[in-house]
């Protein structure tokens, strides 16, 4: 990754070998972390659930990352100074893990944090943004860090229940392979110096989204103890889990019918299955989700209620400053804008009926900061995570807490977080990647988020000796930690300004489904 200089390396007949539970496993050594890449952790025929990976004799080498989900290719390199990017191998076989660890002794009993990664339910991989790099956690966060691929889109959510038992769970079999994939880490990690009874889940954006999930799903119980839902809670829907469970198999309908039958269906080579899919789209987006009212996954908190059984698991969910909103894409100095520029900028985003109230509680909220970025404030994320939060503790959830992240860049003349910025700080890898640069703030908050999310994973709580204090969620108390110039917990801060945005006539689409943020990541 990058330009890391390697001062030890060691990779021998010998060692590193690790037992697992399959066979053994040669990884590498390089600056004093241990490194298992491309381990396959279940095999599984086109849209059935995992099964065990067979025994094998011998060692086996796993240097490499291992294959990705097949998703559609990238249409341009657009956006790869702020998030640099990796492009592999892909195929459907794509059940592989990948191991950081400073030790290789079953007494360590580390944390374990295990890295779900973005693109919603369709594209993606654990290797795609070069920031997903686990070496800087594992070295600085004292933890084991786990990274995994798993089925995606058509693969991984095409609900063929109606076709036969043996189909019943492929609506979720994205999500099967990644409770298969926790299955191999309660079973193995001891191994490699990690507590099996210490495992967090941890995702942004559609990572986030699966942490969800999982808490949803009784089958991943007992399998972590922690979960951070970064980025990704997103509006709810307005359908029961049994309408979505119809609606889901209706297009499967339309899928098997493009595709001429169910069994050319699984005949179809990759490219061509992609094809189908585009053709029964049209000239729409396919939302690929988990199917409720599938295998043990009951649906969203929202429709189906939160699970008894979730609500003792501590919680980390929040988002950063502008998320999906789109960027400007003049350069200008920020600060250099006189006062009347700023405001402009405002009525530009919101409209002149609205931009007066939603400055002055701009100001109110984050007094921090250049007026000129209520124009890119973001509360399509913001809010329903807020929400979420809320709506656990008011459920019974306990140690949920709740936060916003908000670095000033000196990209373009100066840019609040992004959706997917805060990736870098969080695997404490900022230092190689200079569109996230921001003065020497910057390693001041790489620390301050970097290790509130090591506590987190060690103990069940943020706190640190990095910040000051971060309170829980509270029916009375509305708690957030805003990560920033001025970070430290704040109560109610942005409530008026997110109903403010909210009702504004031009935050009525989603950010994300704007035609501008089309190539976004």
């Amino acid at each position: 990754m990058y330009n890391k200089i390697i001062r030890e390396f060691v990779c021998s007949e010998t060692e590193p070998v690790v037992q697992t539970t399959a066979g053994k496993i040669r990884g590498y050594k390089a600056n004093e972390v241990y490194a298992f890449l491309g381990i396959r952790y279940a095999v599984a025929e086109r849209f059935l659930p995992p099964e065990p990976v067979p025994y094998w004799d011998g060692v086996l080498d796993t240097q490499d990352y291992g294959f990705v989900c097949p998703t559609k290719p990238e249409t341009t390199t657009v956006g790869n100074l702020a998030f640099p990017k990796r492009y592999w191998l892909a195929n459907e076989n794509c059940q592989y893990l990948n191991v950081w660890t400073k030790y290789l002794d079953t007494d360590a009993k580390r944390p374990v944090v295990v890295w779900l990664h973005g693109g919603g339910f369709a594209h993606g991989s654990c290797l795609e943004l070069e920031c997903y790099d686990g070496e800087n956690m594992c070295r600085y966060g004292n933890v084991v860090q786990v990274s995994l691929n798993h089925r995606l889109n058509i693969y991984g959510y095409l609900d063929l229940s109606d076709y036969g038992p043996e189909f019943e769970h492929s609506g979720i079999a994205g999500m099967e392979d990644i409770v298969a994939a926790l299955q191999w880490i309660h079973d193995n990690i001891a191994q490699f110096g990690g507590d099996p009874g210490n495992v967090t889940i941890f995702g942004e954006s559609g990572g986030g989204a699966k942490v969800r999930a999982l808490m949803q799903m009784a089958s991943a119980d007992r399998l972590y103890h922690r979960a951070i839902i970064d980025s990704g809670i997103l509006p709810k829907g307005d359908m029961t889990p049994q309408q979505e469970k119809a609606q889901a198999k209706q297009f499967a309908e339309k899928i098997v019918h493009a595709a001429g039958g169910l069994e050319r269906l699984r005949r179809l080579t990759n490219g061509e299955l992609l094809a189908a899919m585009d053709a029964v789209a049209g000239e729409g987006i396919i939302n690929w989700m988990p199917v409720p009212c599938t295998g043990s996954y009951i649906g969203e908190w929202f429709n189906a209620g939160f699970r008894e059984e979730s609500l003792s698991i501590p919680v980390i969910a929040g988002s950063v400053f502008t998320e999906l909103v789109p960027r400007p894409k003049e350069i200008n100095e920020k600060n250099a804008l006189s006062e009347q520029e700023r405001y402009t900028a405002v009525v530009q985003a919101f409209g002149k009926q609205a931009a007066p109230a939603i400055c002055d509680a701009f100001r109110k909220a984050y007094p921090e900061f250049n007026l000129y970025y209520a124009s890119m404030i973001d509360c399509m994320v913001r809010r329903p995570t807020a929400e979420f939060c809320l709506k656990r503790v008011s459920a019974g959830g306990k140690h949920t807490y709740n936060f916003v992240f908000a670095h000033e860049t000196y990209y373009k003349g100066g840019l609040l977080s992004t959706h997917a910025d805060e990736l870098a700080f969080v695997f404490h890898n900022v230092e190689y990647i200079g569109a996230l640069y921001g003065g020497e703030e910057t390693f001041r908050l790489q620390d301050e988020f970097f290790y509130s999310f090591m506590a987190f994973a060690a103990t069940g709580d943020p706190n640190n000796e990095k910040i000051s204090k971060w309170k829980p969620v509270c029916l009375d108390e509305h708690n957030c930690f805003v990560f920033s110039k001025l970070s430290g917990n704040r109560v109610a801060h942005d409530e008026t300004l997110m109903e403010l945005v909210a009702g504004s006539s031009k935050h009525a689409i989603p950010h994300f489904l704007r035609k501008e943020n089309e190539n976004h990541k």
